[in-house]
């Protein structure tokens, strides 16, 4: 056998076990619902911190809610506090300082699948509707893979978003959690309002999973899907447009993350008896254990069988070929200008290009967007320094697409999406203007 014959043979081995890893193993990650901040499996959230952290003033609590949050009206109005995960771990006396907390102005959203029991009992009264066995907290579920979710307010009552849950990248049956009608009852010492709700198909009734509660001065928000904010399917423009609307009702800037109440405090865990060590009868017992650790472990070996055959002679080390630094932010944005021009979705352009106005408007001019009104306009106009009509034309524009852009089917011509981004740019054209003319003003004196 020659040596070319060795390096041939050695080749086909080494790309059968590289189709054999890709074709017939899973994926090395986790599609548990983790909701890791800095994961990047399907369910975690490091996409939605990442959005949030550059919308708001975001800071991520390291402590306990009673020690981070302030009860005194002072200090909790104009301030919000997130959960998002699995059930929070609230001690009795957390739960009563998060109400005294919302009850002084702040504004609490919490993303969970399940009420905690204490912020439940203190919340919600079972006899309040009248009857020992309405719901307290405690959600009921309906087993499907795919829903559409929707909001309540009139604007976009009609527009749903799809939600697929997939495991292992095949779609799956899954417990979406909801708030049964009875719960909406007008006894309630805190009341209780419904702002969104999914349906399995447009027939069916409507589950509420999205709803308020007014406690003093400030809000309760609950909504009752995380999986529905997490990284699969915020990468994709329907997730991402959702959660822009639910949390499109928070009316501060400051918000608290709180991560810390995924667990209970050390103190309040209960005392388990040590276990006694049983020693493990080989170090590799684990990794024989685990079936992709057992076949990495073999792929190991064999690498390292193969190197020790053909590739453990002296050699000179290759020099590398540095290549000159590139500016690569330009060939990013013409490959995502090519994307939009391929696949001509002149509606979602027109969509993001108001967005993106009103996030700008936000972010400089601190403003609240929430209501598209004259006053917003002639704010606006006040602050930026640019002409009223300016403004105008463009909320008029607006106004004029919104009906075609709310419809699910309907299209929207280039030169209608040419002639509105042609208005936003004359925006921040006389902006700019503007700017340099202060600017030099300011030089000249």
């Amino acid at each position: 056998m020659n040596k070319r014959t060795t390096y041939f043979i050695a080749a086909l081995v080494f790309i059968g076990l590289i189709v054999y890893f890709t074709q017939f193993q899973q994926q090395f990650y986790s599609w548990s619902e983790d909701y890791e901040v800095k994961g990047e499996n399907p369910y975690d959230i490091k996409v939605l911190y990442e959005l949030l952290d550059n919308r708001f003033n975001l800071d991520v609590i390291e402590n306990r809610v009673t020690t981070e949050l302030s009860d005194d009206e002072n200090k909790a109005e104009g301030t919000s506090y997130l959960y998002i995960g699995k059930n929070p771990q609230y001690t009795e006396k957390e739960a009563w300082h998060l109400k005294e907390y919302v009850k002084a102005g702040g504004e609490a959203f919490l993303i969970t699948d399940h009420i905690q029991d204490s912020l439940a009992e203190i919340l919600f009264y079972r006899e309040d509707c009248g009857s020992a066995t309405t719901w307290a907290g405690r959600n009921p579920e309906k087993y499907t893979p795919k829903v559409l979710s929707g909001f309540n307010h009139p604007d976009i009552s009609n527009h749903y978003y799809e939600f697929q849950y997939t495991f292992n990248h095949f779609p799956a049956s899954y417990s979406w959690k909801y708030v049964p009608e009875a719960a909406f009852c007008n006894k309630r010492d805190y009341p209780v309002a419904a702002l969104g709700s999914f349906v399995i198909d447009k027939k069916n009734e409507n589950y509420i999973n999205f709803f308020r509660v007014k406690v003093g001065l400030g809000y309760f928000y609950f909504h009752t899907n995380p999986i529905m904010f997490s990284n699969k399917f915020m990468v994709d423009s329907v997730g991402l447009e959702y959660a822009d609307f639910v949390f499109s009702h928070v009316k501060s800037n400051d918000m608290f993350w709180d991560r810390e109440s995924l667990n209970l405090p050390e103190n309040q865990k209960a005392k388990r008896r040590d276990r006694p060590q049983i020693p493990a009868k080989s170090p590799l017992e684990y990794i024989f254990s685990q079936p992709a650790l057992r076949w990495s472990w073999y792929m190991f070996l064999t690498l390292g069988v193969l190197y020790v055959l053909f590739g453990a002679k002296r050699r000179q080390r290759e020099i590398p070929v540095l290549e000159n630094n590139r500016n690569t932010s330009l060939e990013f944005i013409e490959t995502i200008g090519r994307l939009y021009f391929q696949k001509q979705d002149h509606k979602g352009i027109v969509k993001k290009q108001m967005h993106l106005f009103l996030a700008h408007v936000r972010q400089r001019y601190n403003l609240v967007t929430r209501d598209l009104d004259d006053k917003l306009i002639a704010r606006i106009a006040i602050r930026s320094k640019v002409d009223a009509d300016i403004v105008n034309d463009i909320f008029k524009a607006h106004f004029k697409l919104r009906k075609i852009l709310q419809k699910p089917y309907s299209k929207v011509s280039a030169d209608t999406l040419n002639n509105f981004y042609l208005l936003i740019e004359r925006f921040h054209n006389e902006e700019r203007k503007t700017k340099f003319e202060k600017i030099a003003d300011n030089s000249e004196n």
